[in-house]
């Protein structure tokens, strides 16, 4: 593989987490204005334009060192959480960055937001339907798409269903006035304790997940 690829394609992998961080997209893009530059000759046929292509690959450094302290400092411990219940480790990082990014947005711990999730698809499968008709990670009904400001309405997607997920849990708290344990039991559709069997036990699955969370933050990492 020669430099220009690897710079890339290396770009190109830390891109899908750069977004949670605020690490800016210039900075990003900076591999591959560096392999077009060093494909830029002037019109006298002068050499490349070297200097530029050093000072982007400095600011690509720079860029890709702040995202991975940022990385390891609020994505890893929750993929680290979620890891135990998926093989596939992009699609758990992938949710992973998206529940820090969710939560975030929400003003949550995503410790919270993967207890959740690990209580209602703890096979991370985004497809998944309960028998209510309840769709994905966070079990998001279909009435909700488009009602909560996410960029889709695919409950099928990861990125989408945790973006209603987030909000709607949120709504729920801020309704409660903070009570916890209300905001969950309405998340879980237990307003009236009808809708599914045994739903009042709800909020201590999802403690039992965070319980579980958290003490996955005190073990020494792999």
């Amino acid at each position: 593989m020669d430099w220009k690829t690897f710079i890339v394609r290396a770009v190109r992998g830390f891109s899908a987490i750069a977004p949670v961080f605020g690490i800016p997209v210039v900075v990003l893009m900076s591999a591959d204005l560096a392999v077009s530059a060093s494909e830029w000759t002037a019109s006298d046929g002068a050499e490349p334009a070297f200097e530029r292509i050093e000072a982007d690959l400095e600011g690509l450094d720079a860029g890709m060192s702040e995202l991975e302290v940022r990385y390891h400092e609020r994505v890893a411990p929750v993929e680290r959480v979620l890891r135990p219940f998926h093989e596939d480790e992009e699609w758990v990082r992938r949710i992973s960055v998206a529940l820090v990014r969710e939560a975030e947005a929400v003003g949550m711990d995503p410790r919270v937001l993967a207890s959740v999730v690990l209580v209602e698809d703890p096979w991370l499968d985004p497809s998944v339907r309960s028998s209510q008709g309840a769709l994905g990670l966070m079990q998001v009904m279909p009435f909700h798409a488009g009602r909560w400001g996410c960029a889709s309405t695919d409950l099928t997607d990861a990125e989408t269903n945790i973006c209603h997920g987030a909000r709607i849990f949120q709504h729920y708290l801020q309704r409660n006035d903070g009570d916890v344990d209300r905001a969950l039991l309405a998340y879980n559709g237990c307003v009236n304790g009808t809708n599914t069997p045994n739903c009042y036990t709800y909020p201590g699955h999802v403690y039992a997940r965070a319980g579980r969370a958290v003490l996955q933050q005190w073990l020494p990492m792999d």
